[in-house]
């Protein structure tokens, strides 16, 4: 292959000068005409959003011709489960001492040690091994090393979700 001479290089480069000045105005031009309709596109948009916005706010709600009915959700009674925890020292004895079942429980101690129970009956008693609560990953809850500190009972109830937090002392 022969080299080229420095006339041959010379136009080369200003043949690649030339063509990428080209396509710099190009895209200049192209930007230029692109962000006027860029931002009408956004601006109608926000404009129709805002119109949707008022819209909603205008409709009457309610039944019947033009009324005005404003409708609000019925205050939700706070529900508290009436519970009384003990400790044997090797089991947890749980009293329900509300006037309705609780469902889908689920009984916390030391904040990691979970149980579940599906239903407990309304002014019933009932008596869980400790080792029956267990950490996520499978660890049970020792009476022998570890001593219960807090209980927490979270039930379904008829008045919607409730909840019992209680504890002992340590000496």
């Amino acid at each position: 292959m022969s080299e080229l001479t420095p006339e041959e290089k010379r136009r080369i480069y200003e043949e690649e000068k030339t063509r990428i000045e080209a396509q710099q105005q190009i895209k200049r031009k192209i930007s230029r005409k692109t962000k006027p309709s860029t931002w009408g596109c956004l601006i109608l948009i926000a404009l129709l959003g805002i119109a949707i916005g008022i819209t909603a706010l205008r409709k009457p709600s309610g039944t019947g011709s033009g009324s005005t009915i404003k409708k609000t959700a019925p205050k939700r009674e706070e529900v508290k489960l009436k519970a009384r925890v003990t400790f044997t020292g090797t089991q947890f004895v749980i009293q329900n001492n509300n006037q309705f079942d609780w469902s889908n429980v689920r009984m916390e101690v030391n904040k990691g040690y979970y149980y579940n129970a599906s239903r407990m009956k309304s002014l019933t008693e009932y008596t869980v091994g400790a080792g029956q609560f267990a950490k996520r990953d499978g660890t049970r809850f020792n009476p022998f090393s570890m001593k219960p500190q807090n209980f927490f009972i979270a039930a379904d109830t008829p008045k919607g979700r409730a909840y019992y937090t209680g504890g002992w002392k340590i000496p």
